[in-house]
């Protein structure tokens, strides 16, 4: 009896998806260059400052900029930012919370602001498949009883092959 969706795969690309805002951040990210270039004096730090701050603007934001790829299978969530990758079974989900933008699962019952122990979702245009499937997953989960989840989790499934096996 499998108590979870099949391995299902998505890949969020805000910029792709949000062409309007990704103009608005180049744009701004381009300007706050400038202006940290214009406050530095020396002329040979000032271009250096400039490519700096907007280095550091960037990889802040690398998940608006870059894709990031999702997996779920009956293991668990599996996320690949472009910048880290993270993955949780399901055994370990304690909360889910989402809209229709996104979503964010973690291991801790009460989390807050600052918790990072998670992973942060990007559904994409694909909320109405995903959000379903996250909560079918850990619906199932909670109604097996704990030694039914332990012989079923799966000793080698694609979110364990994606990131304890390499």
């Amino acid at each position: 009896m499998q108590a979870t969706p099949p391995t299902f795969q998505w890949t969020a690309h805000p910029l792709r998806e949000h062409p309007v805002k990704a103009v608005l951040a180049v744009v701004l990210i381009l300007f706050c260059g400038v202006l940290v270039g214009l406050l530095v004096a020396d002329p040979l730090a000032s271009p250096l400052a400039a490519g700096g701050a907007i280095l550091f603007l960037f990889l802040t934001l690398n998940r608006f900029f870059l894709p990031s790829t999702y997996w779920m299978d009956e293991g668990g969530l599996a996320a690949r930012y472009p910048l880290t990758k993270r993955n949780l079974r399901w055994s370990e989900i304690k909360q889910f919370r989402h809209d229709q933008e996104g979503g964010y699962v973690s291991p801790r019952a009460k989390g807050g602001v600052f918790d990072t122990a998670g992973i942060s979702l990007l559904f994409g245009r694909h909320a109405e498949e995903i959000v379903p499937r996250i909560q079918s997953a850990l619906e199932s989960r909670n109604n097996l009883s704990s030694s039914e989840t332990d012989a079923c989790r799966p000793t080698a499934g694609h979110v364990d092959e994606e990131f304890h096996g390499s």
